[in-house]
């Protein structure tokens, strides 16, 4: 049978989370974890999120690179024959949590941290067997959906997200989706619906017609981290089958996410994507924007 893939933490509101299986009774987590007090949590609760947790998760739940991907790549800023490390699927990000770069590795020397978690998982694949996985981020969400402020506030009044700040259009920080909220913030609402009449307007005629003309162009296509999409680019990747048309994006630097506002030919809108920083993504470039030495993909 089948087990579904849970959160398991001490405490039930607070402490660090993992991910894991119940095995009747017994808790097992991915980075292997071991406490008889572990016990199944809800979704969205305040707990701190186990970093090792967290990297096996996305390794079980992304898709490969449809371009393929090397065994081990080099870290961000480190030579040739520098350690060699483990990526996630689909991410330019180790097993280890290291950002990598895009060319492989040809070192002999492995990273142990890598190596560690690599093991792990291997173990807990073995003796929890079959994982049925929980619903991961959509590619393409909900512009509608209302989040909630940082900070201690009510859930009952809703904030739309503006992908290009990253905040509310109210200018509020946001901590998270808080799609059961009963009310809309009326400055929230309204710049939003101005927003929107703006994209139905102006923007969606201009990229479809962009879109129309892009066999035309002449591109530089390679493989990338999403941190390094511009404006102007199309890009595609693991898990999803659409090529995303870039309108804008806001990398805010130590940020897990890049908001990206892009165009969706195959459903005609514009939409609102929050795609993780060392996603690897290939992108199409226009020749005359690329940079001169492209890493191919």
């Amino acid at each position: 049978m089948s087990l579904p893939l849970i959160r398991l933490a001490i405490g039930p509101t607070n402490g660090t989370a993992h991910h894991g299986v119940l095995l009747d009774t017994e808790p097992l987590t991915a980075c292997a974890t071991h406490s008889a007090d572990l016990a199944p949590i809800a979704e969205h609760t305040a707990h701190s999120q186990c970093q090792s947790c967290a990297r096996a998760w996305l390794i079980l739940a992304t898709p490969p690179h449809p371009g393929g991907e090397p065994d081990a790549r080099p870290a961000v800023g480190t030579g040739a024959s520098a350690t060699a490390h483990r990526p996630i699927p689909g991410h330019l990000l180790g097993y280890c949590g290291k950002p990598l770069e895009v060319r492989r590795s040809s070192a002999r020397r492995v990273c142990a941290n890598c190596t560690r978690l690599s093991e792990a998982l291997d173990r807990f694949r073995q003796r929890a067997g079959e994982l049925v996985m929980p619903g991961g981020e959509p590619c393409h969400g909900d512009d509608s959906l209302l989040w909630t402020p940082r900070g201690r506030t009510n859930l009952v009044t809703g904030h739309h997200r503006n992908s290009v700040t990253g905040n509310a259009y109210c200018e509020r920080q946001l901590a998270g989706p808080n799609p059961g909220a009963p009310n809309e913030c009326a400055p929230c609402r309204l710049h939003w619906e101005e927003a929107e009449i703006s994209r139905q307007t102006y923007t969606l005629p201009h990229m479809q017609a962009k879109a129309a003309e892009w066999a035309n162009r002449t591109l530089d296509v390679f493989d990338d981290r999403a941190s390094s999409l511009r404006s102007g680019d199309v890009y595609t990747l693991s898990g999803c089958a659409q090529t995303h048309f870039v309108v804008a994006m806001a990398d805010r630097g130590r940020a897990s996410h890049t908001d990206l506002l892009v165009y969706l030919p195959a459903e005609e809108r514009i939409a609102e994507i929050r795609v993780r920083r060392e996603r690897l993504v290939t992108i199409q470039r226009p020749i005359a924007e690329a940079d001169s030495n492209p890493v191919p993909s």
